[in-house]
């Protein structure tokens, strides 16, 4: 939307938010004037009560303004009272006057500083010297360049993480098997030997199961293979091992299953 035609839209909305705060505020006195129905949610029949507007006092403020030499003259003017539609008058042009006095200044700031540099930049003389600037600019980078070598990109590959992080994450998965299963045998998670002390189980357990998960990950789950690993993406997918793999998962888990329901029963 252009600036210039921006007030199409903030007026109005400026205009209906001014409506309805008047009607607002005159509502009541004009429903009790011409005898109109007051608004009912309820449901039912509604009765108007009749509403006087009362005065709003100004000594507070002429108080105020009285304990000063400069502005005791304008205290002696001012009224002991005034209609509630006189300051609603006043708060509406107060408001209106500062939003447009402000509102306009500001425009017309950002009028002039962009008038100011859109001529700056269609002068010949900022033409010149901007091409100066930028014909200077590229004879240095020319100079900068010049007897110097670059070197070669170093590798981003870094196999030793790739081990450390799949290794931390086995980890994890094992101690989450150890929780699993020894709470089926052992809901408390420790036993009591002859002498009468807790042992605990799921401990004793993750350090067995951790220690032969980092032996099989020492002996299969080298950096050299995860670097090389590029070089063999594309053979055939291991589909006998994948089967072997999820019919030995499944005979644990049957397995464990059923232990778990005999040591229940």
């Amino acid at each position: 939307m252009k600036t210039s035609e921006s007030w199409k839209t903030w007026l109005p909305l400026i205009g209906l938010l001014i409506i309805f705060a008047v009607v607002t505020a005159v509502w009541p006195a004009l429903a009790d004037a011409f005898s109109l129905p007051s608004l009912s949610f309820g449901g039912g029949s509604s009765t108007s009560v009749p509403v006087e507007p009362e005065p709003i006092s100004l000594e507070a403020i002429k108080t105020n303004l009285a304990a000063s030499e400069i502005t005791s003259g304008i205290a002696d003017s001012l009224p002991d009272e005034i209609s509630p539609f006189v300051g609603l008058a006043v708060v509406a042009g107060v408001a209106i006057g500062g939003i447009v006095v402000v509102g306009g200044g500001l425009a017309f700031i950002a009028r002039l500083l962009s008038n100011l540099r859109n001529n700056t930049m269609e002068s010949e003389a900022f033409q010149e010297h901007q091409n100066a600037l930028d014909q200077r600019t590229k004879e240095q980078i020319k100079e900068l360049r010049d007897g110097r070598t670059t070197h070669p990109t170093p590798s981003h590959k870094m196999p030793r993480w790739s081990v450390i992080s799949n290794t931390l994450i086995a980890l994890i998965f094992v101690g989450f098997s150890t929780m699993v299963v020894v709470r089926n045998f052992f809901p408390e998670g420790y036993t009591i030997n002859d002498d009468g002390q807790f042992v605990s189980v799921t401990t004793r357990v993750f350090l067995v199961l951790a220690l032969i998960t980092l032996v099989i990950i020492g002996l299969r789950l080298r950096p050299q293979k995860i670097d090389g690993i590029d070089e063999t993406d594309s053979s055939r997918i291991p589909w006998d091992f994948i089967a072997v793999l999820i019919t030995g998962l499944i005979m644990l888990g049957l397995g464990i299953g059923f232990m778990a329901f005999l040591n229940a029963s």
